[in-house]
């Protein structure tokens, strides 16, 4: 089970704690955040329980269609990274699943009916 406990358990990773509502002083770990190559049917969204709104700006993003091409232009800056990860070859399989993940979030924002708030005016 993911899990309870003050640190992760075998095989999850360190890197993706949530916090439980019950007990906000103990991290939850979900198993399948920081790893592209998780089977996406296995998903966890327990991360996501208690969120009942998403930015539209940032919902819109995500429907638009072109986040792999955005993520691409916003990694082309980091020239070091961009260089070390092959360019846009090397960086298009994350980015697809990326892509793919999002859908997903997507999917889960309709089918629970959350609501998408207009961003705050700077």
């Amino acid at each position: 089970p993911s899990g309870a406990g003050p640190g992760p358990h075998p095989g999850m990773s360190p890197y993706s704690p949530g916090v439980r509502r019950s007990a906000p002083s103990r991290l939850v770990f979900i198993d399948n955040a920081g790893r592209p190559q998780h089977p996406e049917e296995k998903l966890n969204f327990r991360l996501l329980q208690g969120i009942d709104s998403f930015p539209a700006a940032a919902v819109a993003t995500l429907r638009s269609g072109r986040l792999q091409s955005l993520l691409l232009e916003s990694l082309r800056v980091d020239r070091e990274l961009w260089e070390s990860q092959g360019g846009a070859k090397g960086l298009r399989p994350l980015l697809r699943t990326i892509d793919r993940r999002a859908r997903i979030l997507l999917r889960y924002i309709q089918e629970r009916g959350l609501m998408v708030f207009e961003d705050l005016p700077c």
